[in-house]
């Protein structure tokens, strides 16, 4: 349920000053709109995705909502999110290699 995915497209969120509403490609085409609040979310990040049903470190399940109005269909994720202490990326989400293949597991 973590994957790689590819922050395809990228659009401030109308009604926040700090979300952003993301189109991320998941797998073999599919797209997943996921609102991310991170400040350092970009279109053409490859980051970790935690689809619907992935059950994250704290045991939060992650599942289809909305925020402020806008459906989101999983979270993007950081390292503190994951309890991945050794990450020396910047602060907020995990920013992946460039050559990291889309859709592929992420294991942590």
């Amino acid at each position: 349920k973590f994957v790689v995915g590819h922050v395809k497209e990228c659009v401030p969120h109308e009604d926040s000053d700090h979300l952003s509403i993301t189109q991320t490609e998941v797998d073999n085409g599919e797209v997943l709109q996921i609102v991310c609040g991170a400040a350092n979310i970009a279109q053409g990040q490859k980051v970790v995705v935690a689809k619907p049903g992935a059950v994250m470190p704290d045991g939060l399940i992650i599942w289809p909502g909305e925020l402020r109005g806008v459906a989101s269909y999983g979270m993007i994720c950081s390292a503190r999110e994951l309890n991945i202490e050794d990450y020396e990326g910047p602060k907020g989400i995990m920013e992946l290699p460039a050559d990291t293949q889309v859709g592929s597991e992420f294991n942590f």
